[in-house]
């Protein structure tokens, strides 16, 4: 009789990477403490876990990197990268920047972005969701709250993809990786250099001048504060529309649902998070030795903690691996926990209710190539590349040809 095939989990691979949900739950039942060798970190894939790992900066440090493989000269620079008391201090700081830039203030400025976008999306029939509407829509928001020029966002959009990036092979990030970080920094220290000299009302302006208690932000922080606000606020924003459009044509029972209702877009986009979040899996480090479910995690090992696998527990959520906009609200991993919370929550939120608004008010329909999806390559983020789609609008006879939608 043939023996069973040992079960392995490797963050890098492209099987986790197209579909890590059947991978996540075979970890929760038989695997709460997994060690990647793939990986050379332990995986966490149990809800209760995660959020114990992720509230708890003693044990579990943020400090080494919060995404496998990180920058060393991020490290307890960034919110992310950060543990308490230096964290506590970055939060102040950068949440005082936050209203004094108005951050959340900016609908207007959004929905003029995704109109624009989407009129030119939909009188081309369609074209690529992602390059065409969600990487711009994104990308156009981060540079006008932060305060970059506008006609730069697809040069930022593909810095921050060649950031996210790593090699299969060798699991680690590319050479055009290391070129994409060098010119994207040079280019925040160009505008930081610029609104020191002249202030504007934006994001990296209220950085500059923002104090809490006698503290600032040091040059260095500020740097890297804003590269980090860049990538992530660009990235989880894109991953996230294209992440939620695949699931709603997978659905099309909650398109309809929610195109009948579009006051249900906040609790869709709950949902929405919960079900497919962009970000799956965050790095911490272990100070000391935790035992858990049996095993050991030594003093200085990698840890995953896998949002995606929370999200997906089965003692957390009735029928987890069910899609359903009308599932009552509940506390999810989509943008973490603890005191490592997604500071750019709300505006990602506000950003996808827009999207989805302004798409239901035009397209009546939508077809997905989807033998032509790609998935972009990520330990850490779940997102595509590309997502060709067709689109019928609001009394068309039905899915016109596909045609690339104009450049904006």
């Amino acid at each position: 009789m043939a023996s069973t095939p040992q079960f392995v989990f490797d963050p890098y691979s492209m099987a986790v990477q197209e579909d890590p949900y059947p991978f996540y739950a075979v970890l929760r039942r038989d695997h709460p403490l997994y060690w990647s060798e793939a990986g050379r970190c332990w995986a966490l894939s149990r809800f209760d876990d995660i959020a114990m790992a992720c509230s708890d900066g003693v044990r579990f440090s943020s400090a080494r990197g919060n995404v496998l493989d990180d920058d060393p000269a991020r490290m307890g620079r960034t919110l992310g990268t950060s543990d308490a008391p230096k964290h506590d201090q970055l939060r102040a700081l950068v949440n005082a920047a936050f209203m004094r830039g108005r951050v959340l203030e900016r609908e207007a400025q959004i929905r003029q972005y995704a109109q624009e976008y989407l009129d030119a999306f939909v009188q081309a029939g369609g074209g690529d969701l992602i390059q065409a509407l969600s990487a711009r829509i994104s990308a156009s928001t981060i540079c006008g709250i932060l305060g970059f020029d506008r006609a730069d966002h697809l040069q930022l959009k593909q810095w921050v993809d060649g950031l996210i990036y790593r090699d299969p092979v060798t699991r680690q990030l590319p050479e055009s990786g290391h070129e994409a970080r060098r010119a994207m920094i040079a280019y925040a220290q160009n505008t930081i250099a610029q609104r020191r000299e002249k202030p504007e009302d934006d994001l990296i302006s209220a950085l500059i001048q923002a104090e809490v208690e006698g503290h600032k932000l040091s040059a260095e922080d500020l740097m890297h504060t804003v590269a980090t606000l860049l990538g992530a606020g660009i990235e989880s924003s894109s991953s996230f529309i294209g992440n939620a459009m695949l699931a709603l044509h997978e659905h099309p029972d909650q398109a309809q649902l929610l195109a009948a209702n579009l006051a249900m877009a906040p609790q869709a986009i709950e949902e929405m998070l919960r079900y497919d979040t962009p970000t799956q899996r965050f790095h911490r480090t272990a100070t000391q030795d935790i035992e858990m479910h049996g095993k050991v995690i030594q003093a200085g090992q990698s840890v995953l903690v896998m949002y995606g696998s929370g999200n997906r527990d089965e003692t957390k959520f009735k029928d987890p691996d069910r899609f359903d906009i009308t599932r009552p609200p509940s506390r999810h991993l989509g943008f973490g926990n603890g005191v490592h919370f997604c500071l750019g929550s709300q505006l990602a939120k506000a950003v996808s209710r827009i999207f989805m608004e302004e798409w239901f008010a035009r397209v009546r329909s939508f077809s997905i190539v989807r033998d032509q999806v790609v998935r972009m390559h990520s330990p850490v983020f779940r997102g595509l590349r590309s997502m060709p789609v067709r689109v019928a609008t609001h009394g068309s006879a039905g899915l016109p040809p596909m045609h690339p939608a104009p450049a904006a």
